[in-house]
């Protein structure tokens, strides 16, 4: 992996792969001096994925270990017993965790949920259906196979006869053969 320590340096790299791919988008962040590339996305349909791991002077590790981030929001304003809640999943070490704030801790690992040796995860997307009480987690692994899972989010996982994280989830669905 090509490590980038400047803005200019990474959007160079981006430029330069989407320009000789043909790729149409690029998804990347940049924070304090760190920048990475999370994503290429093909205008043909296919997704590849040029990650560029920077070096984060903040840290001690070498590299970054996120690949993909996504959100959702799911709630109902006008409901007291289900507020609007933001759920984040995220891609991580070639596992998956999803954050819930209402929970202690926040952080939940459902990668024991996946299907035996699903392989290496690359991207994730999370969906809440209107006035629903689930999020569904999909997730992309490097040989294009989507396997997806929904979580019960309301009410909080752990009370009121809704079971912890992550026992309050489906095993995840290989979607790729249906």
């Amino acid at each position: 992996m090509i490590k980038h320590r400047s803005i200019r340096s990474a959007l160079a790299f981006a430029v330069a792969a989407a320009a000789a791919s043909g790729f149409a988008t690029l998804t990347f962040t940049a924070s304090a001096g760190a920048t990475t590339v999370t994503s290429v996305h093909s205008t043909v349909g296919q997704a590849a994925t040029a990650i560029n791991l920077a070096t984060d002077p903040r840290s001690e590790k070498e590299e970054q270990p996120t690949r993909a981030i996504d959100s959702a929001f799911q709630g109902d304003p006008e409901d007291p017993k289900k507020p609007p809640t933001k759920f984040v999943g995220v891609i991580r070490d070639d596992r998956v965790a999803i954050r819930d704030p209402r929970t202690m801790p926040q952080w939940h690992d459902l990668t024991s949920l996946l299907p035996r040796d699903f392989g290496r995860l690359v991207d994730i997307t999370l969906a809440a259906p209107d006035e629903g009480d689930t999020v569904h987690i999909t997730v992309l692994n490097e040989r294009g196979k989507v396997a997806q899972s929904r979580c019960t989010v309301f009410p909080t996982p752990g009370t009121k006869g809704t079971p912890e994280w992550p026992d309050n989830c489906t095993d995840f669905i290989d979607l790729t053969r249906k």
